[in-house]
C-alpha cells in the first residue's frame, strides 16, 4: 500500500515513518511538508490514503481537504486528519464538512495508526473496485450498444460486398501469373483456373476440371515426390511447396513451382486443398544470370590480383623486345625473334586487359564518337582477321551516333565477333554490321533508359543451339577444340559492353547463322565528336628533363633506356617519398613527373598532392597496373593524366610529348 503524510513538522513525519516501519512495514510512505505540494504529490502517487495535519502555515488540513475532495483526480482518496486534541468535537465537525473520512489524534496510539490506515486502505479499494466494475459495465454498454448499431449496418452492406468481393476475385485469378487450383477431397470436385491451363498451352475449355488432369500431366519421375508430399501434408507435418513438371500442349515439360494448403475438420481429417502453379522459366533464366555473373566475378578477382605484378613484367618483356627492333633491321636474323617476343607480350597483355574488362575492373578512357565512324574505321581492317572467302557488309546510318566509349574496347568488341564469326563460317559466308537507332532499352536487364545507338554483327554461320547460346558469354566456355580457343573472347565482349552501361543480347538458330545486339547510351548534345584515330606515326624526341618515379627496378630501368634514347634527360626515384624530395630540390629544371600510383613510403596521389603544392602548374603523368576499382580506392580523381601498363615504349613516348606539349 502507498501512503502520503502531509506535516509541516519533520519530526510527525519521522515519528510516523518509524511507526509504520515497525507496525505496518508493508506500507510505503511518501511524504511532504505543505499543504500545496502535498496536493500536488496526491495527484502525481495517487496513494491509497492520505494522513494530513490539521495546524499547518499557509494552508490548513481542511482548506487542504476541501481541495483535495474537489478534484476528480484525488476525490477517491480516504483523508484521515491528525489532531493533537482527542475530545475537540467542533474540529472533527469542521473536518467532516470539508470532506475528512477519519481522524487521528497525536501522540499517535500505534493499533489505533494501524487500524484506521487498514479500514481507509480497504474502504478506498472496495470503491475503486465498485467504481471500476460500474466504469465496465458502462463501458460494456456502449460498446455493444455501438456493436449492435455496427452489426447492423454490416449486415446492411454485406450482400454488397459480397458481389464485389466476387467480382475482384475473378478479375484477380484472371489477372494473376499464377495459375490456381482447388480440390474437393470429399467430393473430388477439381478446379482450374483458366491462367492454370493457360500456362501449358490450353483454352479454358480444353481440360476437363478432374484430377487426372493434372496427374496424367506430371512428369512420371515427380509423381512419387508429389504423392510423398501430399501424404507428409495431409498428416501436418511439411507445407507443400515442390518443383515439378508438367506436359504441355507441345508434349514438352513445364517446370513449375507447385504450392497449396489443405484444410481438416474438426476430427482432424483434410477437406479440401487449394493453391496455385507457377512457371519457374524466369526464375531459372535470372538463376542463370546471377550464376554467369559470380564466375565473371571470381575471374575478375583472381585477374585483379596479380594484374599489377604481371603488367609490370609485360612491360619489361614488350618494352626491351621493342628496343631489340628499333636496334635492328628487318633483314636481321634477330629481328623476327624480337617481333615474335613482342607480339607474345601483346597478346598476353590483351589477355590481362580483356580478363579485367569482363570483371569491370579495367580502367577506361572514354571519348565522345561517332559510333558509325567505330565502324567504318575497324571495317578497314576486317578482312585480314576474317579471310577473304568472307563477305564483309557494312548497313550504317547516315546520321552521326555519338557515344561516349573507349575506342579500343570498343574496337576489340568487334574484333572478337569477327574472330567468332570467322570460326562459325568454314566454307566462307557474310559478315554484316549495322548501326541504328532505338528509343530506350529492350532488355530489362543490364542497359541505362534513354536513346540507345545500336550495333547488330550478323554472321550466316552454322549458328548455335538454345543452350549454347545460353552459356555463350560464360568465361572459359568454348565450343572449339583444345587449343583453338581460350573460352574468354565472348565473355570480354559482354564485359566492356557492361562497362560502357550497354547490353548485349545473342540470338541464333543451328544452320541458320547468329545475330548479336548491342545497346549504347547515346550522347547527345555537349562537346564536338572524336575523330577515330587511324596509324599513329613515331612520336618526336625531346631534352626536356623528367623525374620518373617507379618502385620496380626492372621497369624503372626500362622507361630509363627509353627516355634516354629519345634525347629526355631522366632523374629516377624509387618511391613516393623520394620523388618529392627530388622534385623540390631540382624543381625548375623538371618538366615533368612521371610516376607509378602505387607505391612504398608515399603513394602516387599523395606524392602527386605535395609536388602540386612546391609548384601548381607541375605536369604529372601517371603509370599503373592495378585494376581501376583499386586506384580509385587510392583518392585517383578524374582529369588526371593516366597511362595503364603494360605499355609500349612508343606509346609512353607518344604520351609523353603529348603532355608536354600542353
Amino acid at each position: 500500500m502507498k501512503l502520503l503524510a502531509i506535516d509541516d513538522n519533520q519530526d510527525n513525519l519521522l515519528t510516523l515513518s518509524a511507526l509504520l516501519k515497525a507496525f505496518l512495514p508493508e506500507a510505503q510512505l511518501i511524504t511532504s511538508q505543505s499543504a500545496q505540494d502535498g496536493i500536488r504529490r496526491a495527484g502525481m502517487e495517487a496513494p491509497d490514503t492520505i494522513l494530513l495535519d490539521i495546524q499547518m502555515p499557509g494552508m490548513d488540513g481542511f482548506e487542504a481537504t476541501r481541495r483535495l475532495k474537489a478534484s476528480p483526480a484525488t476525490q477517491h482518496i480516504p483523508v484521515i486528519l491528525v489532531t493533537a486534541h482527542r475530545s475537540d468535537s467542533a474540529c472533527r465537525v469542521m473536518g467532516l464538512e470539508c470532506g475528512a473520512d477519519a481522524f487521528l489524534s497525536k501522540p499517535f496510539d500505534e493499533a489505533e495508526l494501524v487500524a484506521q490506515i487498514k479500514a481507509m486502505v480497504r474502504i478506498k479499494r472496495s470503491e475503486d473496485a465498485l467504481r471500476q466494475e460500474r466504469d465496465s459495465l458502462d463501458a460494456l454498454v456502449q460498446r455493444r450498444t455501438a456493436q449492435l448499431s455496427e452489426a447492423n449496418r454490416e449486415l446492411q452492406e454485406h450482400l454488397e460486398r459480397l458481389v464485389e468481393n466476387e467480382a475482384r476475385y475473378s478479375r484477380a485469378v484472371r489477372g494473376t501469373s499464377d495459375g490456381l487450383w482447388d480440390w474437393d477431397l470429399v467430393s473430388n470436385d477439381y478446379y482450374y483456373s483458366p491462367r492454370w491451363k493457360e500456362l501449358l498451352g490450353f483454352a479454358d475449355d480444353e481440360l476437363v476440371n478432374r484430377p487426372e488432369t493434372f496427374f496424367s500431366r506430371l512428369h512420371p519421375n515427380d509423381q512419387p515426390e508429389v504423392q510423398d508430399a501430399l501424404c507428409a501434408h495431409f498428416l501436418g507435418q511439411t507445407p507443400f511447396d515442390l518443383e515439378l513438371r508438367l506436359r504441355t500442349r507441345e508434349e514438352e515439360y513445364l517446370t513449375v513451382r507447385c504450392r497449396g494448403q489443405a484444410e481438416w475438420d474438426e476430427a482432424g481429417e483434410p477437406v479440401r486443398m487449394s493453391g496455385a502453379i507457377t512457371d519457374m522459366t524466369e526464375r531459372q533464366l535470372m538463376e542463370e544470370q546471377l550464376r554467369q555473373a559470380q564466375k565473371m566475378e571470381a575471374v575478375g578477382q583472381l585477374a585483379g590480383g596479380v594484374a599489377h605484378d604481371f603488367n609490370n613484367v609485360l612491360t619489361v618483356i614488350a618494352g626491351y623486345a621493342n628496343i631489340l627492333k628499333m636496334d635492328l633491321t628487318p633483314e636481321s636474323v634477330h629481328y623476327g625473334l624480337a617481333e615474335q617476343i613482342s607480339a607474345a607480350a601483346e597478346r598476353a597483355a590483351q589477355l590481362t586487359r580483356g580478363l579485367l574488362a569482363f570483371s569491370r575492373k579495367q580502367a577506361i578512357s572514354p571519348q565522345r564518337c561517332d559510333l558509325g565512324e567505330i565502324v567504318r574505321h575497324v571495317e578497314q581492317f576486317l578482312g585480314r582477321i576474317i579471310g577473304e572467302d568472307i563477305q564483309v557488309k557494312t548497313e550504317i546510318l547516315p546520321e552521326p551516333l555519338p557515344v561516349q566509349v573507349d575506342l579500343a574496347q570498343i574496337e576489340q568488341v568487334l574484333v572478337n565477333l569477327a574472330a567468332n564469326a570467322r570460326d562459325a563460317m568454314p566454307g566462307g559466308g557474310v559478315f554484316t554490321i549495322a548501326t541504328g537507332l532505338r528509343e530506350g532499352s529492350s532488355y530489362a536487364h543490364g542497359a541505362a533508359a534513354g536513346k540507345h545507338a545500336v550495333i547488330i554483327v550478323a554472321d550466316s554461320g552454322e549458328g548455335m543451339d538454345e543452350a549454347t547460346s545460353r552459356r555463350i558469354f560464360e568465361p572459359f566456355f568454348t565450343t572449339k577444340e583444345v587449343g583453338k580457343g581460350t573460352g574468354l573472347g565472348m565473355a570480354i565482349v559482354y564485359g566492356i559492353v557492361q562497362q560502357h552501361k550497354g547490353s548485349i543480347s545473342v540470338s541464333s538458330t543451328p544452320g541458320q547463322g547468329t545475330v548479336f545486339t548491342i545497346e549504347l547510351p547515346l550522347v547527345e548534345g555537349g562537346a564536338a565528336l572524336q575523330p577515330v584515330l587511324g596509324q599513329q606515326s613515331v612520336p618526336q624526341t625531346g631534352s626536356e628533363t623528367i623525374l620518373v618515379a617507379e618502385d620496380d627496378p626492372n621497369v624503372r630501368s626500362l622507361v630509363d633506356m627509353v627516355l634516354s634514347r629519345h634525347g629526355y634527360q631522366v632523374i629516377l626515384a624509387e618511391d613516393g617519398e623520394e620523388v618529392v624530395h627530388r622534385f623540390q630540390a631540382e624543381q625548375h629544371g623538371i618538366e615533368l613527373v612521371l610516376m607509378d600510383i602505387i607505391m612504398p613510403r608515399k603513394n602516387g596521389i599523395e606524392a602527386y598532392a605535395e609536388i602540386k603544392k612546391i609548384q601548381p602548374g607541375a605536369k604529372v603523368l601517371f603509370t599503373s597496373g592495378y585494376t581501376a576499382d583499386f586506384i580509385q580506392s587510392r583518392g585517383m580523381k578524374e582529369g588526371v593524366e593516366l597511362i595503364m601498363k603494360p605499355v609500349q615504349p612508343m606509346e609512353l613516348l607518344r604520351k609523353v610529348r603529348e603532355v608536354l606539349e600542353r
